[in-house]
């Protein structure tokens, strides 16, 4: 597939060895200035170049492509993506991972809502937030990284709406609806779970006794559920989860 954008669709691979020289930081060799010269040094590059290479390539590719030249590559990348059985696509000019249920049911990138309620006193939080989605979208990523920094970046939400820089995750749930319904205990108890889940895994919080076994869904949804977490503690903290209404049930409240 980067052949093709390289070399305008096979037409030119002098185009494609300088391309690919400039994908790969090498200078061309100035004796290769013609197609019939270029086709064996415009390989040998592209076969040295990793798969991470070849991806940056392709967004680079995209990225100066314009109209519909940039629509019909984005959607030749992913077919090609699909035949391969590769289970990433290109969306916006980036690769991501493939995720056609989150597609269906509106979820996708709900992971992100959470960066935009981290202003004001949570600003060096969302910096740290920002790095698990980094981890997450990297490639290859960083899946360790992603949980570490998304139950981290939930603790210290939890630091600043609790007042105390030694408060743990723990702390605030259990202060959580204190005058509720007895079913509020369960979602206390879930809250406090994904903190215990973190400091299971290896590498994530401590030290990496053993090989984990995490998946890049099982990451995904870890870091989307801190996400939501650290949206719903900053809403509640700010005071905008309050029922200020007629309704006699219990608030949602610290």
């Amino acid at each position: 597939m980067l052949w093709n954008a390289v070399s305008n669709d096979g037409k030119s691979s002098l185009a494609a060895y300088r391309r690919l020289c400039e994908h790969t930081h090498q200078l061309p060799d100035s004796n290769v200035w013609s197609d019939s010269y270029a086709d064996e040094s415009a390989r040998l590059v592209l076969d040295q170049m990793t798969w991470i290479d070849v991806y940056e390539a392709l967004e680079k590719e995209v990225a100066s492509a314009r109209g519909q030249v940039r629509s019909k590559l984005q959607s030749a990348i992913n077919q090609a993506l699909s035949r391969s059985g590769i289970a990433y696509e290109m969306r916006d000019g980036r690769f991501e991972f493939y995720e056609p249920v989150a597609n269906e049911l509106g979820t996708r990138r709900d992971e992100d809502e959470a960066v935009a309620s981290l202003t004001d006193e949570f600003e060096p939080v969302r910096k740290q937030y920002l790095n698990a989605l980094r981890n997450l979208r990297g490639m290859p990523a960083n899946l360790e990284g992603a949980v570490a920094d998304a139950i981290n970046a939930l603790e210290a939400v939890a630091k600043i709406v609790e007042g105390k820089p030694h408060a743990t995750l723990s702390d605030v749930a259990r202060n959580l609806f204190p005058d509720s319904p007895g079913y509020h205990v369960p979602l206390r108890g879930a809250i406090e779970k994904i903190y215990a889940y973190s400091n299971q895994l290896p590498g994530a919080r401590h030290g990496r006794y053993a090989e984990p076994e995490i998946a890049y869904a099982e990451t995904v949804m870890v870091v989307r559920i801190a996400g939501a977490i650290i949206t719903f503690l900053v809403t509640l903290h700010r005071g905008e989860g309050v029922d200020d209404s007629d309704d006699p049930g219990p608030a949602f409240q610290f």
